[in-house]
């Protein structure tokens, strides 16, 4: 009788944890890494970049050579000019998928709240600011770098598009 009420009670504890079991992530899904610093070439100032909440992850896949990942989940950051010390706190939970091709073309696209940065290439190509906040649909796509005489194989934006509104990141911390 006592080996039958152990092994009704582990069965019973087995049930009872597969709910919590079956709502953890994904094992191909990973955790995202934030950066903590934006570079000066974004904005002409150093940006420290804090995480406020991070419960975003990422499922990368590979299919006929084009990567794709899906980044989902809540983000809350905050930007710091580091000079200055002036900070603001965003929401930029996305949700985004970023596409890499074999030739190295990449696509960015996102909905919802989403930051981006921009190096001086790619503020030449498609005159954006250095560090932008979007909400609404936005897309990016980047060169392989190769088509560029200097500096090579740097991938740089050459097109931008939103439909939405978005804000310059680097006016809200000068």
């Amino acid at each position: 009788m006592r080996k039958w009420l152990i092994g009704a009670l582990t069965v019973l504890a087995v049930l009872l944890c597969a709910p919590a079991a079956a709502e953890a992530a994904p094992p191909d899904q990973t955790p995202v890494e934030i950066p903590s610093t934006i570079p000066v070439n974004r904005c002409g100032f150093l940006i420290d970049v804090g995480v406020i909440r991070n419960n975003e992850t990422q499922t990368v896949s590979v299919h006929d050579g084009v990567t794709i990942t899906k980044v989902k989940g809540d983000l809350v950051l905050s930007f710091t000019n580091h000079d200055t010390g002036k900070s603001i706190v965003r929401n930029v939970s996305g949700p985004t998928t970023a596409t890499l091709y074999p030739d190295g073309t990449r696509l960015f696209e996102g909905t919802g709240n989403n930051y981006l940065t921009f190096g001086p290439i790619s503020q030449s190509l498609i005159p954006e600011p250095g560090l932008v906040f979007t909400s609404g649909k936005v897309t990016v796509k980047y060169d392989n770098g190769t088509s560029r005489p200097s500096p090579r194989n740097v991938p740089a934006a050459y097109e931008f598009s939103l439909n939405g509104h978005q804000v310059n990141g680097c006016d809200l911390l000068e």
